[in-house]
């Protein structure tokens, strides 16, 4: 084995075990918020029925007003690897905020050194396979997504198989195909959003590397495949009425800016494209030297480009912009990052270092706001210390104050109240009906009082619920409590730009309405 060998073996060790450190530390200090309870939720009820169902008897499962499950409240919001996934972990340790997020976070180590064999096969170079690998890692979203009980982390894993594959075509044919086919199967049953964008990211990506006919027959049989073996889970999970719902709340106006808003979401938080152009022009201008754009590394690089592209072009239909779209082209933003680092090493290693530590290290979203902060001492402050949040408060509450079979209603949060205790839990955005429920024993109003999803209903259930609450709820039967912490919103939402590291800033207080007791 070679010396060089040898040092980028000890190197991808050495990122393994930093992985670890930042994923694994106080993975369990913040509670699940919504969409992580509702993972875990389905998870628990895997256990009990086989599959994941929204009600179990007791407790309903819903963020879109009952339009999430069938009629027989079988899920089919989401796809189930996810749950699975939660519920296995469940059935080896128990139900847990650690053991809900264990096996994505183990997803998520698997995803570095994954993403070095990645950055070996395409750009073919060791030192900066290891950029790679290292702008993945030290990239504050991926961090934030992979400690997450959601489907992120499986999504982010396969995206880097996908690409894998991909660029392995020509080499391999069946191989690869073989592999592609099982990459994107993973993915679609980790979002159906998430794959069709690839899907588009795969077909501009081969327009540019100019395939030639058997390779395109192949990566076409891949795709075919891929959706041919689980068209019936689509058609089961009503995909196409979802997507219809979805087009119809958009239009061109919306289309583009959605597009606007998720070039500027990874401009901020993931791929400082503007200081890498800028570096590369620089460096151009100075050595009066013209990129080869015909290199092959150039034409990688052009075809990543065109593989977000492509992506961006299906998730900028759906009418709402969250940076989690985005999480599968993380490995791609890695990899353009770790070629223009190299790209400029080759003419100033002083350049190239400046330049990684620009991209890695400032918040550009506090730049833009005229302050300056490092994105990764946030995150390293968060992951050592304690940071309280709204749902721990309440949980902590109403594990003194809330006897065994008390009601609740809180307006937003009813999901991981669902999970962390036995009460009777009703409110949220499920819609679940409050007529004839007797005044509850708690009452929380949040201060936004609680979100509008795009299913039908909302509207009219919001207007029962207020009702409800004006005129079912004895108002002079109960007593104010303030707790001590601000109301988040959300108690550990990983989008970078809705993110609380530490400080929850100047937000109203949580107040909880308890009946007063005889």
């Amino acid at each position: 084995m070679s010396g060089e060998r040898i040092w980028a073996n000890s190197a991808v060790a050495g990122l393994l075990l930093l992985a670890a450190l930042l994923i694994f530390a106080n993975l369990d200090d913040r509670y699940l918020w919504d969409d992580e309870a509702e993972t875990a939720l389905l998870a628990r009820n895997v256990l009990r029925f086989g599959i994941p169902v929204a009600w179990d008897g007791a407790s309903l499962v819903s963020q879109e007003c009952g339009v999430d499950y069938d009629r027989n409240y079988l899920w089919r919001q989401t796809p189930w690897l996810p749950i699975y996934l939660a519920a296995g972990s469940f059935a080896l340790f128990d139900a847990s905020t650690f053991t809900a997020r264990l096996p994505f976070a183990l997803l998520g180590l698997l995803a570095v050194p994954s993403m070095y064999l990645l950055a070996r096969r395409v750009l073919d170079d060791r030192l900066t396979a290891l950029i790679a690998g290292g702008s993945l890692l030290l990239s504050v979203p991926f961090l934030l997504y992979v400690r997450q009980c959601r489907y992120y982390a499986l999504a982010i894993l396969a995206a880097i198989w996908v690409l894998y594959c991909f660029f392995l075509l020509p080499a391999r044919r069946r191989l690869a195909a073989a592999g592609l086919a099982l990459a994107l199967t993973v993915l679609l049953h980790a979002s159906h959003l998430l794959f069709f964008g690839a899907v588009a990211g795969l077909a501009l990506g081969s327009i540019v590397l100019a395939l030639d006919g058997a390779v395109l027959a192949w990566l076409t049989a891949a795709v075919v495949a891929a959706v041919s073996v689980n068209l019936p889970w689509l058609f089961a999970a009503g995909l196409g009425e979802t997507t219809g719902r979805l087009l119809a709340l958009g239009s061109l106006r919306s289309f583009a800016a959605n597009l606007a808003g998720y070039a500027a979401r990874a401009e901020l938080y993931a791929f400082p494209a503007l200081l890498l152009a800028a570096a590369l022009v620089a460096v151009a201008i100075a050595t009066r030297s013209r990129p080869d754009w015909h290199s092959p590394g150039a034409r990688v690089c052009i075809a990543l480009c065109a593989f977000a592209l492509g992506h961006a072009l299906v998730v900028a239909t759906v009418p709402f912009v969250f940076f989690r779209y985005l999480i599968t082209l993380l490995p791609v933003f890695a990899l353009l990052q770790a070629w223009i680092v190299r790209t400029l090493a080759t003419r100033s290693r002083v350049l190239a270092a400046a330049v990684l530590a620009l991209a890695l290290l400032p918040d550009r979203a506090d730049l833009v706001r005229g302050r300056f902060s490092v994105t990764l001492a946030k995150y390293a402050d968060e992951i050592t210390h304690h940071v309280p949040g709204p749902i721990e408060a309440i949980v902590r509450y109403l594990a003194t104050a809330a006897r065994q079979g008390d009601r609740l209603f809180i307006s937003y949060g009813d999901l991981p109240l669902r999970f962390y205790t036995g009460l009777e839990v009703r409110g949220g955005q499920g819609c679940q009906s409050l007529a004839g429920w007797p005044p509850p024993d708690f009452v929380i109003v949040r201060y936004f009082f609680r979100f509008r999803p795009v299913a039908p209903g909302v509207r009219e259930d919001t207007e029962r619920t207020l009702h409800y609450l004006k005129s079912e709820i004895p108002q002079h039967l109960y007593r104010r409590v303030d707790l001590p912490v601000a109301d988040t919103v959300w108690e550990n939402i990983p989008e970078p730009d809705r993110h609380v590291f530490r400080d929850g800033g100047d937000r109203p207080k949580i107040t909880v309405y308890e009946k007063v007791r005889p």
